[in-house]
């Protein structure tokens, strides 16, 4: 009978032995480079508590875990590191002196549409810096991006760094419900692409008062009559608010008995009618994120025009400040300034960020990400850190590294030769001999293989060359005692009777 064969998950890949053994090169020159910079590494596991992510890691990612209760827990794969070696910290790093500096490898997972060389689990590779505040802290790890890729040879790259802090000052001004908030912070990306309307739309879904709002608004001559009480409420300036609603009680002659002052009752009930419908705040939100999204590009010019717009909107400029002293930090760090831009859309997705972020992107490549990063101090804090702990750090994709080196022809991952030389005999009955001389020439440094299933010269011969093998390693069993073998180079056809060593230079020099 015939049985099912099971297939593999959709959304996942099997990483073959060429293609790992790419991965493996570039780990360990990444690896290099952030142990130059004083960095450890840690793994973390692969499984944590839900919580950990519904906390700060924003809707992009809480959307996408993959979620599920097991023994009355709520359990999920790590979508990201950021939030898994935050909590390391908090669990194993308490006592010993800051900054704290960690890097770390490890696949990652996210419930999401496969695409062409994206999947729903991937690998991330990053550093994290805790402990470190201001703009050297950041140039540091700014520059570490930029080292790793310029040591893997991807040196034609654009880099982008923006500053959460000028939107989070606008939204806390606005004081809007935090749902909405991170709907807003999730937005910037598709406010430059798409535009204002599509956000608009998809704010709609999620916030059908906005919709209602706007529909009216967009209706001429709609008479005010019509309007709610708390509609009119909505559009007065707070003192003003407070007075109308205190008239009001006064011509009803209601009076507020409760434990609680008039006052106190008043205001809390503003706070509601203010909260209510906030389509005020939100295209006052809209506006502002459009304006910011399209800041983007060289240095000294956006920096100006931003300079302008927060003037605009009567927003201080410390966001600006901390861009300036970065860029001044990453010229100590000899980080090419052709490779830098100001880029005030990005946001990054992640709730947590706090300050600066940035992103790198290969030049040729369209919009293909390499890696992005940025700080987030409050995100120790809300994890149950007993004190706020400035952080910042970054990760690259592996698959996208991997990609962009084989477009670049940087690398081939078809002809990495795992195994130097096959030990053959004459007969199955020199298997003994040939483990003997297999065991000798491994400790002398060579990958060797042996044939343990008894193939003939010529068959032998054939499989090294599908297996990618160079040199064949004929034994003499008549003679055990000679301590020659027979070398034979399966590219060129030439043989040698050659003394041990005398192998080992000859494949290691070919």
């Amino acid at each position: 009978m015939q049985t099912t064969k099971v297939e593999r998950v959709r959304g996942v890949r099997d990483i073959l032995p060429n293609t790992y053994h790419i991965d493996k090169q570039i780990k360990n020159a990444l690896s290099d480079s952030f142990e130059s910079y004083g960095y450890r590494p840690i793994d973390v596991p692969l499984i944590e508590y839900t919580e950990l992510y519904l906390k700060k890691s924003g809707e992009e990612i809480v959307s996408r875990l993959y979620d599920f209760i097991y023994r009355n827990r709520r359990l999920c794969l790590r979508p990201e590191f950021t939030a898994s070696v935050v909590r390391a910290y908090l669990d194993n790093f308490q006592e010993i002196p800051l900054p704290v500096r960690l890097y770390y490898t490890g696949p990652v997972f996210r419930y999401e549409k496969p695409q062409k060389e994206r999947y729903r689990q991937f690998t991330q590779m990053g550093i994290e810096l805790i402990g470190a505040k201001g703009a050297i802290a950041d140039a540091e790890i700014i520059s570490m991006a930029c080292r790793g890729l310029d040591g893997l040879g991807l040196t034609e790259y654009q880099m982008f760094i923006g500053h959460v802090g000028v939107i989070n000052k606008f939204l806390d001004h606005l004081e809007l419900d935090t749902r909405l908030r991170s709907f807003l912070l999730t937005q910037m990306e598709t406010l430059r692409k798409e535009g204002k309307q599509t956000v608009e739309n998809l704010l709609s879904e999620i916030y059908p008062a906005f919709q209602k709002n706007t529909s009216a608004q967009q209706q001429p001559g709609k008479n005010i009559t019509t309007k709610k009480i708390t509609d009119l409420l909505q559009d007065l300036e707070e003192e003003e608010a407070r007075a109308a609603i205190f008239e009001f009680l006064e011509s009803m002659n209601i009076e507020l008995s409760s434990t609680r002052e008039p006052e106190e009752i008043v205001d809390r009930l503003l706070v509601k009618i203010k909260h209510q419908n906030q389509t005020k705040q939100l295209n006052q939100a809209l506006d502002f994120m459009t304006e910011l999204s399209q800041l983007k590009g060289e240095p000294n010019a956006i920096l100006k025009e931003t300079e302008k717009l927060l003037s605009a909107y009567s927003i201080d400029d410390y966001g600006l400040t901390q861009l300036q002293d970065i860029l001044k930090s990453l010229d100590a760090f000899n980080v090419d300034k052709n490779h830098i831009n100001i880029d005030l859309g990005i946001s990054r997705g992640l709730q947590y960020y706090t300050g600066m972020v940035f992103e790198i992107s290969d030049s040729n490549l369209g919009e293909r990400k390499l890696c992005g990063g940025g700080r987030y101090d409050d995100l120790i804090v809300s994890l149950g850190g007993q004190q706020e702990t400035p952080a910042t750090g970054f990760s690259y994709v592996m698959e996208e590294l991997r990609q962009v080196l084989a477009e670049k022809s940087h690398l081939n991952i078809n002809n990495y030769q795992f195994v130097e030389a096959l030990v053959v005999g004459m007969s199955s009955d020199d298997y003994v001999y040939t483990v003997t001389i297999a065991e000798k020439l491994r400790k002398l440094g060579l990958r060797i293989e042996t044939d343990i299933i008894g193939r003939n010269i010529e068959n032998n011969i054939e499989y090294a060359i599908q297996h990618n093998i160079p040199f064949l390693i004929i034994l003499n069993s008549v003679e055990p005692q000679d301590s020659k073998v027979l070398l034979q180079n399966l590219e060129s056809g030439e043989k040698q009777n050659l003394e041990l060593n005398e192998v080992v230079k000859k494949v290691r020099n070919s």
